[in-house]
């Protein structure tokens, strides 16, 4: 596994709200609540994406949160 890949946790409008250096083995769905450290309001997963490819390309698993 490639180091170089993360998980990102963004806002609607592209803002990173926190990523973990690595990806994350978890079950995603639409409608699910995360809590983020440093944030106070719990958010839900809107969508979520994943890349295989160079770190430059941006890899990783995107997870989109409203």
């Amino acid at each position: 596994m490639d180091a170089n890949v993360v998980t990102k946790f963004i806002d609607q409008n592209g803002n990173v709200l926190g990523e973990a250096p690595c990806l994350l083995s978890i079950p995603l769905y639409k409608g699910m609540q995360i809590t983020i450290h440093g944030h106070s309001k719990p958010f839900t997963v809107v969508e979520w994406s994943y890349h295989h490819g160079h770190p430059d390309e941006g890899a990783g698993l995107m997870i989109m949160l409203g």
